[in-house]
């Protein structure tokens, strides 16, 4: 994926929209005229847009022309544009009165933008709008942001935004001057226009085969480098990637190496930004406070990966031959311009370049050369000698940058886990990957989801939504209820959220069927589950309901118990809120009707539904209807058609009632749970 833009919206935001097709090609934003039904509008484009993304952008025009058709049946209107990458820079589109700044060294608008406080043209208009078409070419340092009418032009133009500020981050408290409204949002582009950030002031290229991925760090060893070279004590120094250490748990442990005339120090580089403070003398893992518009949160302390990898850091093939102080010292380096730094240490406050944490240093990258200087006094005395030649410092670099790669076991640190790096294809979706992963010696699962938006503040929301499993579990685990998968803790990385699980039995309900159950057997099963979602109601509100029981999500144990697994959909207003990769994961076959419909207030019943197909489909071996549950409210009229499935059940025709409510179409006239574990046993 190539990532071209970036997106912020504000907090309170009602009526803007942004969407980065999933090829990061391609862009949409979207302000909603006030006085239509807002909601409405963004619910139809937002499924729209899920249902027909493929792996190919829009065509602008097709696109602009089928929204306009949408929102013109339902009296919707709204300022529209659609930013393409093109072989020679950007297309832009646009229908409305969005706004079009170039961002260099201050904010002025865009040449070939002007600025309307009332749209002239809107989509959804009863005519159809013309769609205006710019062709955008950004120079070297120079960014372009579209923006709506919700930020106030004069202001924006006068903030103190620049280039390299909207490219360090933490957006959101950029614009916050420029907000004349609670609806606003901005795409700004190209953000990755270059892949390396090679200055052409510096004397020599200092970095050695390639670096590293992320914008954040990319930019943060470039501002390294460049305060490096302003120290004439460093002259040929180098940084390279650092290769796999030898462990039992990590392939890639550092974001770098810096081979200077005093060792090899390895680097840990943090993007955070806002008041951060990280305790140096503490063994807890979550010990990094950061304060920002987001409030104060705890993150787990980079010092303790640092400490644990440097454990083995030297005895890395090309630094065996190597003095030992020259390889035991590691840095963090917080990389932010917007970023206030301090060091807990003995329950004082320090300043960076932080020295006194022993084997780890902090700095951030404005003093990055003053922690290096203070540290290297401290170690070799206040005349400093270079340790190693500039013929030196090749070699080390040769060999680095030759070792390859070691595949060890195949694991890597995150949090307190070591997770395979071998994805469990049996049980990964398009919508998340498992892994298998290990606290110590106990195994457990990795349920991983990677981040789509690239926005910090979409990203928020991302982890909060996705986290909502995590949640459930955990509250379900301090009960300790028998028959639901077990939580054991989370983590969230700079791309993706770790759930970790108790391991799922591999043999579904499906399989378990299929091998000869006697039908007692499988009504004794049936009880269980129903016991298993009785728990689950005790536990009482807010109401926990699991939206997803399938064959699949239910899981048998070598005791023949059952276990259900998944609860990805639960406390979500609507199915049509997940990604349409999410969409995929769920049998809606086996879902409740108003599981999908938008609006609608869930209750127990919808898992009682569910229920009653699994019940059905292993008595029976097939489905109540052919292709949807739809069917079931024409046949559903005639009474011999509840007879006849009591007859497919092989059990009495008294039943027909019963079927008829456990599968009824409307919630509320379905049983509870206590009634149908009642009929079961009777069974």
């Amino acid at each position: 994926m190539e990532l071209h833009f970036q997106s912020v919206l504000g907090k309170e935001n009602i009526g803007d929209f942004t969407w980065i097709h999933q090829t990061g090609c391609q862009a949409i934003l979207a302000d909603m005229v006030s006085g239509t039904d807002v909601n409405q509008g963004l619910l139809i484009l937002r499924n729209w847009l899920n249902e027909q993304q493929d792996n190919e952008v829009f065509n602008p025009f097709s696109l602009i022309k089928h929204i306009h058709t949408l929102f013109q049946s339902e009296n919707i209107q709204a300022a529209f544009g659609v930013i393409t990458k093109s072989d020679f820079g950007y297309i832009f589109h646009h229908v409305g009165n969005l706004r079009l700044f170039s961002v260099s060294k201050s904010v002025s608008l865009h040449p070939d933008s002007a600025i309307h406080c009332q749209p002239t043209a809107v989509l959804g208009q009863p005519s159809c709008p013309s769609v205006e078409e710019r062709h955008l070419k950004p120079q070297d340092e120079e960014l372009l942001m579209l923006t709506s009418d919700g930020l106030d032009f004069s202001t924006l133009c006068a903030a103190e935004i620049d280039y390299h500020t909207l490219r360090s981050g933490n957006l959101y408290r950029q614009f916050l001057p420029a907000v004349a409204d609670n609806d606003w949002s901005a795409l700004i582009f190209p953000v990755c226009k270059t892949q390396t950030y090679i200055r052409s002031e510096w004397p020599y290229n200092p970095f050695v085969g390639p670096q590293e991925d992320r914008f954040h760090e990319r930019r943060g060893l470039s501002e390294l480098a460049t305060s490096l070279f302003s120290c004439r004590q460093f002259d040929g120094f180098r940084i390279v990637s650092c290769p796999p250490i030898l462990s039992d748990s990590s392939s890639r442990l550092f974001d770098g190496l810096l081979i200077y005339p005093y060792g090899v120090i390895p680097l840990e580089l943090k993007d955070h930004h806002g008041d951060i403070k990280i305790d140096v003398s503490t063994s807890k893992r979550q010990s990094l406070y950061i304060t920002n518009n987001r409030g104060t949160r705890s993150f787990p302390n980079p010092i303790h990966k640092l400490r644990e990898g440097l454990r083995r850091f030297g005895d890395l093939p090309a630094l065996k031959a190597l003095d030992p102080l020259l390889k035991n010292t590691g840095i963090v380096v917080f990389t932010s311009p917007n970023a206030s730094v301090k060091c807990i240490y003995n329950d004082e406050i320090y300043h960076t370049p932080f020295t006194q944490a022993g084997e780890v240093l902090i700095a951030e990258n404005k003093n990055i050369s003053e922690a290096l200087i203070s540290f290297c006094k401290k170690r070799f005395g206040k005349k400093l000698k270079a340790r190693l030649d500039e013929s030196e410092i090749n070699r080390i670099v040769d060999l680095l940058v030759s070792t390859p790669p070691i595949q060890q076991k195949n694991r890597h640190w995150v949090g307190d886990y070591q997770c395979s790096e071998t994805e469990n294809i049996k049980e990964s979706t398009d919508y998340y990957k498992v892994y298998e992963a290990w606290e110590d010696s106990e195994l457990s699962w990795a349920k991983c989801f990677s981040f789509d938006h690239l926005s910090s503040v979409h990203r928020q929301a991302e982890i909060q939504s996705l986290g909502r499993e995590a949640q459930i579990l955990n509250r379900l685990g301090k009960k300790r209820l028998h028959g639901v998968q077990y939580y054991c803790g989370k983590e969230v990385t700079e791309d993706h959220l770790y759930i970790f699980l108790e391991p799922a039995p591999e043999l579904n309900l499906t399989e378990w069927t299929n091998k000869k159950t006697s039908r007692q057997e499988i009504i004794s099963m049936l009880v269980s589950l129903a016991r298993i979602l009785e728990s689950i109601q005790s536990v009482g509100e807010p109401a926990i309901i699991h939206r997803a029981i399938n064959p699949d999500n239910i899981r048998i144990g070598d005791d023949g118990k059952p276990m259900l697994i998944n609860f990805e959909l639960c406390q979500l207003e609507t199915l049509a809120t997940l990604p349409i990769n999410a969409r995929r994961t769920f049998a809606q076959r086996y879902q409740a009707p108003e599981v999908n419909e938008p609006g609608q207030t869930l209750t127990y019943s919808a898992d009682i539904y569910s229920l009653g197909l699994i019940a059905f489909q292993l008595l029976s071996g097939h489905l109540p209807f052919k292709d949807s549950s739809k069917e079931l409210i024409a046949k559903g009229r005639r009474p011999i058609f509840w007879n006849s499935l009591c007859k497919d059940l092989g059990v009495d025709k008294s039943n027909a009632q019963f079927l008829q409510r456990i599968l009824h179409t409307i919630a509320r006239h379905r049983p509870d749970i206590k009634e149908v574990i009642e009929v079961f046993r009777s069974w």
